[in-house]
């Protein structure tokens, strides 16, 4: 019964919304949207990618949670190690999720030729708002409830509930203060 209510309500939706909307009953991904590495991509329910949203996962795994969204014009590279987005997490557009670098201490080999590195996953925890224009680097944890000012460059972890801001990151405030 529950599934033949959920068929329902995809058919009607679809056609009210001719398809352009998001299918609130499971993840969305806008036509527009690029994934290299399928396989290595997990989406769970209700999540959506948005336009021009460029996933590459060639060999480790990006896995979004249950109702995050991927705003538009985002780049997740998932490089050596995992990009791991929690449930609740909302990514501003024009944001950059890298998690590797470029090898360059060999002065010999074009950098473009010389490998890449990474020095851990990166983790956003559940209920995380990263504003617009960040970048997020390699080997970096953001705590659960976390705002990332837009305009950021995150280079270290980010305690939950925190609002950091700037280039790089520093703690501007707590949300805990608002808790009521």
């Amino acid at each position: 019964m529950l599934s033949e209510i959920k068929r329902f309500f995809s058919f009607f939706l679809r056609k009210l919304f001719k398809k352009e909307l998001l299918n609130i009953l499971s993840y969305h991904v806008h036509p527009t949207a690029l994934l290299y590495g399928k396989k290595n991509i997990i989406l769970a329910t209700s999540s959506l990618i948005c336009e021009y949203v460029i996933f590459r996962a060639p060999v480790s795994r990006i896995i979004i949670g249950d109702k995050s969204q991927i705003g538009p014009f985002c780049v997740l590279l998932s490089g050596e190690n995992e990009i791991i987005i929690g449930d609740n997490v909302m990514v501003a557009p024009h944001c950059v999720i890298a998690v590797g670098n470029h090898e360059y201490k060999n002065l010999k080999v074009p950098m473009i030729a010389a490998g890449s590195f990474s020095n851990g996953p990166v983790i956003i925890e559940d209920d995380v708002w990263i504003g617009a224009n960040c970048t997020i680097c390699d080997n970096v944890k953001i705590g659960k409830g976390a705002i990332i000012a837009a305009n950021s460059i995150v280079n270290k972890n980010v305690e939950s509930y925190s609002i950091v801001g700037g280039v790089p990151a520093k703690i501007i405030s707590t949300r805990k203060k608002y808790d009521v």
